[in-house]
């Protein structure tokens, strides 16, 4: 049965669409399948995996509105063993389509259930929001990834998102998979002292790994190319590739 995992941050620019990808294209450079759902307006995982979105006959707005068979919407990627679920800009209209949706809040749960059985791991991109898109990835997933930018803000929005974390634990179970501290800057002793803070708050939920800023993480979504594609041996290639085997020895 496939894990179903949210990468969610109500924080924008934290690197919730650039973990989703990457750790992708890692965990299946571990021979893992798996599925990524875009699940952001924007569509960025969609680009950065190369996807043409004016090319793209049905995306994730179909499933959600019985439009399409989620099975019909897969898309596979360059990677091996990595597939697709694309967005589009409808995704901005979602409150409407599902206004009179009985229980809307487990749509996207319901339609991925056919899935579990096909993907060793199901990562939802989600949006810098908290909302109904939002909603429907927490209900669907059984653990979340939340990334936290080594800055103060995103810092402050951590303790918000672990809030939201607790109102759903008491609907159903979903676990902290992990926090994970992205776009650290190795010039920057302020960002060490968020590294400290997140790991002193949350000792045994913040990864070992850490991401450190990259411009080949940067830059590598301009290619269409996940880090991995793009600069195998780089630096953050190798801290995704760690990432993706932290996960599976938790797992």
């Amino acid at each position: 049965m496939g894990k179903v995992i949210s990468i969610v941050n109500q924080k924008g620019g934290v690197g919730k669409t650039t973990t989703t990808v990457n750790l992708g294209a890692s965990l299946a450079n571990e021979s893992q399948k798996v599925l990524l759902i875009d699940f952001d307006q924007q569509a960025n995982a969609t680009i950065s995996l190369g996807i043409n979105r004016e090319e793209i006959k049905y995306d994730i707005v179909d499933i959600l509105s019985n439009e399409a068979d989620i099975k019909d919407v897969l898309l596979a990627t360059k990677v091996e063993s990595l597939d697709i679920v694309p967005a589009s800009i409808r995704l901005s209209q979602i409150e409407a389509i599902l206004f009179d949706t009985k229980n809307k809040e487990w749509v996207l749960n319901e339609k991925l259930e056919c899935l579990k059985n096909k993907y060793d791991y199901i990562l939802i991109d989600c949006p810098p929001s908290l909302g109904l898109i939002v909603d429907n990835a927490l209900y669907a997933s059984d653990s979340v990834i939340i990334p936290v930018e080594c800055g103060f803000y995103a810092y402050d929005a951590l303790t918000q998102m672990v809030n939201k974390i607790d109102e759903v634990q008491k609907i159903k179970k979903i676990d902290i998979e992990g926090i994970l501290l992205t776009k650290l800057d190795n010039r920057n002793t302020f960002g060490y002292k968020i590294v400290d803070k997140v790991q002193f708050m949350f000792p045994q939920k913040t990864f070992k790994t850490i991401i450190s800023s990259s411009s080949h993480i940067q830059e590598a979504p301009m290619h269409g190319k996940s880090v991995l594609q793009f600069s195998y041996n780089s630096r953050g290639a190798k801290e995704y590739r760690e990432l993706a085997k932290e996960i599976l020895v938790r797992n």
